[in-house]
């Protein structure tokens, strides 16, 4: 038996704040509650560890939305990763580091080439994280190119700042956009040397047509070099040589866990560093993937855990099945929870990226003409209807066996989402909890809707009251703060001030979790924590000036811990283990230098220092996690 002594919030439903908590050689918690009844009765043979007077101990931190392998690649990248500073004291790059990443052209120019490996001229060269909406456009940077704005033909930019001679592919820091040169569209098209610009073209246009759910973007029938979601830029990733990194996500991920296994580890131990003990990767295409984050977090002194959302596509391409951790200690008195969790949900994308300008939205909301994304208008939507969405889940759906992940930035796309849970619940009631990923542009008639279906008094148009759902709400917090002020501008000061809308969620009793959907913003709890007590957002590139955005979404730190600690556990119904410390649970802790409670402005506390709290260990069924600190 292990017994923690010290300052313990437990993250109850009761805000419970305990004195020691008891483990047992399997991990489990078996008292809590002051140190003498959990000392009671136990003998000379328990071991001890009492934590320093200014320290507590806290269930450790979920990251409920976030993708593993493009996280791990991000790692991987050095100068080509591009995305834009954070201000101090977040970001710890030099400040000429910082002033080359400051404009689009900079931080493409700031690529380090190395030579062309086996694949010489063919080779791609790969970048991450380029971000116009953060990132100033100054013309002239790589050459005279006119008028030409960035966003209208990024392969002359690519060609002018990094390579015309190397196919070249970048993905946005949104996760919904990338940008290629005209040699990888030669390389995905199969254009040889001797095919005209018109032959190539034609190659072009029937790849396109091929795709679904994505695009090539095209001006004067050409294409720009813009590509809009994942689906369009799948053949330039298969195109890519084998070894490099993006190629082997795709084709070979267990072989890029084991070619890159020094590098990973590092990135899987920044994640340890921030008090994580548990992560949901959200969005997994397909077996390969499932068994690539399995085969991880199998690994001796990995020190996580993982549960995962498979894609609805290739959940009924591949026939995958649910599955959960291989034993549960809440049945079963010799398990020790496993750290791969299972992969239990289900994930759909609605629409695209707010900062990317493929949110899907509506009156009273559209994008700005003065603003980044001046054409965008209402934006776009990855189906055409909600009836579409409905009729791609309604098999998953009607085995009753899924929990189901609708990603949806705009009030459009959070609308359809509405719908489709509804309609599919009308048909056959889902046992399981359902969830809004994002949930970005708010309204307060979105979060009340959302509070009627976990209610069970939302009536559809037709007059019909749909049963209870469990719906729940994860909020990326850090377009608060990362894009906070560019939202300002593409979308106006009103609609930016209700840009995750934590106050109309607690309005409407819906329950809510903060996560970083990384690799688009860092993995950082207690970042999170921060931005949603604080709402300061900043301005790029220079970080002048910082106000608050939305001061009516504010929330308590204590409901902010909640929202990286029991919320999104019991969001993929993994709450019966983890996420609060309470008996029969399991031991998985994080140990921090401060009480982020003695930081609210209730007690006079300074939140703009809770992401400088020290994170001491974390714990995993009772035991210190491995670091290589």
């Amino acid at each position: 038996m292990t017994v923690f002594v010290g300052k313990i919030l437990t993250m109850d439903d009761k805000g419970t704040i305990a004195e020691a908590v008891s483990v047992d050689e399997l991990g489990r918690i078996v008292k809590v509650g002051t140190e003498k009844d959990v000392m009671d009765g136990l003998g000379a043979g328990v071991e001890t560890i009492r934590l320093e007077p200014q320290q507590v101990l806290m269930p450790g931190f979920i990251d409920p939305h976030m993708h593993l392998l493009p996280t791990l690649i991000q790692g991987l990248l050095g100068t080509h990763n591009l995305a834009p500073c954070l201000p101090p004291p977040y970001d710890t790059n030099t400040p000429e580091y910082c002033a080359s990443h400051g404009d689009l052209l900079g931080a493409l120019q700031s690529m380090t080439k190395s030579p062309p490996g086996k694949g010489g001229s063919k080779e791609f060269i790969l970048g991450m994280n380029l971000d116009p909406s953060r990132q100033h456009f100054i013309k002239g940077k790589c050459g005279d190119l006119g008028d030409v704005n960035f966003m209208d033909q990024p392969k002359l930019f690519l060609d002018a700042c990094v390579s015309k001679d190397r196919p070249v592919l970048i993905l946005d820091q949104s996760g919904h956009l990338a940008y290629v040169n005209q040699k990888a569209f030669n390389a995905v098209c199969g254009c040889s040397a001797t095919d005209s610009r018109d032959a190539c073209d034609a190659k072009c246009k029937t790849v396109a047509d091929g795709i679904k759910g994505g695009r090539w973007v095209s001006q004067n029938g050409q294409f720009t070099g813009l590509l809009e979601e994942s689906p369009a830029f799948k053949p330039f990733m298969l195109a890519m040589e084998k070894s490099l990194p993006l190629g082997l996500m795709h084709t070979n991920p267990i072989q890029l866990v084991e070619n890159y296994e020094k590098d990973i580890r590092n990135t899987i131990q920044d994640l340890r560093r921030a008090g994580l003990t548990t992560i949901a990767d959200g969005g997994l295409a397909g077996k390969a993937q499932i068994q690539t984050v399995k085969f991880l977090a199998e690994q001796k002194n990995f020190p996580l855990r993982i549960t995962g959302v498979v894609t609805y596509d290739s959940a009924s391409s591949e026939k995958i099945q649910p599955t959960g951790p291989a034993c549960d200690p809440s049945k079963d008195p010799q398990c020790r929870l496993p750290k791969w969790l299972g992969a239990g949900g289900i994930k759909l994308w609605v629409d695209g990226s707010t900062q990317g300008c493929t949110a899907s939205l509506e009156s009273p909301y559209q994008y700005l003409t003065t603003g980044h994304c001046s054409d965008a208008k209402e934006g776009k939507a990855d189906f055409d209807d909600s009836t579409d969405i409905i009729k791609a889940l309604r098999p998953l759906w009607n085995t009753k066996a899924w929990r189901f992940q609708l990603h949806a930035n705009g009030n459009r796309a959070n609308k359809w989402a509405i719908e489709t849970f509804n309609h599919l619940q009308l048909e056959a009631v889902n046992p399981h909890r359902v969830l809004f990923i994002h949930n970005t542009v708010g309204e307060d008639s979105i979060s009340q809707d959302i509070g009627k279906m976990r209610e069970g008094t939302y009536v559809t148009p037709g007059g019909k009251t749909v049963p209870a759902l469990d719906a729940r709400v994860t909020h990326l917090i850090g377009h608060v703060a990362y894009w906070g002020d560019a939202f300002h501008h593409m979308l106006g000061e009103k609609t930016a001030r209700n840009i995750d809308p934590t106050a109309f969620d607690l309005k409407y009793g819906v329950p809510f979790s903060l996560h970083s959907d990384s690799m688009v913003t860092p993995s950082r709890p207690l970042w999170f924590v921060e931005q949603a007590v604080t709402r300061r957002t900043w301005a790029y590139p220079h970080f002048k000036h910082s106000y608050v955005l939305g001061a009516e979404h504010k929330v308590s730190v204590e409901q902010a811990l909640r929202a990286v600690t029991v919320e999104p556990a019991r969001q993929h119904e993994i709450d019966q283990w983890v996420g609060s410390i309470e008996p029969r649970k399991v031991a998985d802790f994080v140990v921090l230098g401060a009480n982020p409670l003695d930081y609210d402005e209730s007690k006079k506390g300074d939140p703009t220092k809770i992401s400088q709290i020290k994170v001491i260990q974390t714990y995993l069924n009772g035991k210190p996690t491995v670091g290589n600190d």
